[in-house]
């Protein structure tokens, strides 16, 4: 790890981590606001007549008439979830083969400071990064859920922390893994956003399909159980353990690609 490559890093995209973190904290604030004129609304009588397929799809056994299934549902499961990737995969596809890409990755080479370390420092900042957008969505939530009326637990969100660090990590270290192959960021940014799609594709027919639930832990997505850790308050250390390995994996297979690979300087 370097420091000065970290603050570098930092000073670089301070912005775009800033807009990242107030859209996902006035997001969240705007789901807080809409609760209250929700849960007196008959809002469990109209989400048992949706269809069951729709039910299926976005959570059957989610209650979406208490304030962490309304949270989940209306936000945790879906927006969160495309917020938390596109910076993931946006971030870890700049690191490496943007440089590269731009022309950068030739001066920070010249530089006294190893393939290793740059992978490692850039892989620290986008780490960071995440934290830093993780606390800005729950936070204001747990500040704000009794004021719109709402029950939480303050042991499930920071269960669900510690599942949406691992879970949008391991995004991000798949993403690495091509940022460092790559030397185009489009190649980098089409693949990451493919294996993302195919594994979304992958959980939500797995749950029409008793042929395609055979192949549901091959899906990212299976390890994502937001409602499960702020309802129930139960950590899954198997799935945590999964998403800990693919972060570990793809990490070290993109320090080792980098460090081996022919780069022009």
């Amino acid at each position: 790890m370097n420091y000065n490559l970290l603050r570098q890093s930092f000073a670089e995209r301070r912005v775009s981590l800033l807009i990242y973190a107030i859209g996902v904290a006035a997001y969240g604030i705007m789901i807080l606001a809409i609760w209250p004129s929700m849960q007196n609304t008959g809002i469990t009588e109209l989400w048992d007549r949706y269809p069951e397929s729709i039910k299926k799809a976005f959570g059957a056994s989610i209650n979406f008439g208490t304030f962490d299934g309304f949270m989940t549902l209306e936000y945790f499961a879906q927006m969160w979830v495309i917020v938390m990737a596109a910076y993931a995969i946006s971030v870890a596809t700049g690191s490496l083969a943007g440089e590269i890409e731009k022309g950068t990755m030739e001066l920070l080479l010249g530089q006294p400071i190893s393939r290793r370390a740059i992978v490692v420092t850039r892989h620290l900042y986008f780490s960071l990064g995440l934290i830093v957008l993780i606390a800005a969505t729950l936070v204001p939530i747990i500040i704000g859920a009794p004021v719109a009326g709402g029950e939480i637990s303050y042991r499930g969100m920071a269960a669900l922390s510690l599942q949406a660090f691992l879970f949008f990590g391991a995004i991000g270290s798949i993403a690495f893994f091509f940022s460092a192959t790559f030397s185009n960021r489009g190649r980098a940014l089409f693949v990451s956003l493919g294996i993302l799609i195919a594994s979304y594709a992958l959980d939500l027919l797995s749950k029409f399909s008793d042929f395609v639930d055979h192949f549901h832990r091959l899906s990212l997505f299976y390890y994502y159980d937001p409602y499960r850790y702020v309802h129930d308050v139960s950590f899954a250390w198997g799935d945590l353990a999964v998403l800990a390995a693919i972060i570990v994996f793809f990490t070290a297979g993109a320090v080792v690609w980098f460090e081996r690979r022919d780069i022009a300087v």
